[in-house]
């Protein structure tokens, strides 16, 4: 354990630092395109000891992403065996021969992982790593931190309740979205900007709930509200896909 000694002109006091992992996860590079739903992470490693297998899981959300590979990387140039599970979001390696990964005291690919999610439009999506396993080769697990998760896409920005997309939200927006209801009028290309409740569908409540935001003291759109670009906070079956009055 490291130490770190504190002098003082009183004496002197020593705290033990924060203890440190000796392997470390993070992710690095993330590409993703949000019209195809193809990405691939890049899983960085930085390490003071050697390892002999690793393991862990990619946690998505939403959860319906699928993983399509995992490949390359320290494991890939020193040969080792590499799976992935596609629907369970698990990556793993090791080699049979029992060759070491040497210490990598700068972060270096441990592995590159693709994925796919056909269903998320240009919502939000988020990864988090979990669940890691790093073994040396002895089969004794070695301590792991892992950094923080990333959000792969935050979403085109909109403002809710702004339905026909002009900037504004006033009975304007109740209209539009009455006529798209009941007389088949086109909406723009952001539905989440007309779902003022923020319940993942369009209809009757959601110009009840703007109509009273306007003019009967009700709850203002769900968040990010009319007032300021956001993305949407909620996974659901709307997507904006462009909003011309947010940057």
């Amino acid at each position: 354990m490291k130490f770190l000694a504190l002098i003082g002109i009183f004496g002197c006091m020593i705290l033990p630092l924060p203890a440190q992992s000796p392997v470390f996860l993070e992710m690095g590079t993330i590409d993703y395109d949000e019209v195809t739903g193809v990405g691939t992470i890049e899983i960085l490693m930085t390490s003071t000891v050697p390892i002999a297998a690793f393991q862990f899981d990619l946690v998505f959300d939403p959860a319906q992403v699928e993983l399509t590979s995992a490949a390359g990387g320290l494991a890939g140039t020193f040969g080792y065996n590499i799976g992935f599970g596609a629907t369970s979001g698990t990556v793993l390696g090791f080699s049979l021969t029992l060759v070491e990964i040497p210490e990598t005291l700068t972060p270096m690919e441990l592995v590159s992982v693709g994925f796919e999610c056909l269903n998320c439009g240009s919502g939000p999506l988020q990864v988090c790593i979990e669940g890691v396993v790093i073994s040396d080769v002895a089969a004794n697990a070695i301590p792991t931190s892992v950094g923080p998760c990333e959000d792969i896409s935050e979403g085109v920005i909109f403002r809710r309740g702004d339905c026909n997309a002009d900037g504004l939200t006033n009975v304007a927006d109740a209209i539009a979205l009455l006529a798209n209801l009941f007389s088949g009028a086109p909406l723009n290309d952001c539905l989440d900007g007309c779902d003022s409740n923020d319940d993942g569908l369009l209809n009757i409540a959601d110009t009840i709930h703007l109509l009273l935001s306007l003019f009967g003291g009700g709850m203002p759109p769900s968040d990010p509200g009319p007032d300021f670009c956001g993305s949407d906070p909620t996974n659901d079956t709307l997507d904006c896909f462009n909003s011309p009055a947010c940057p």
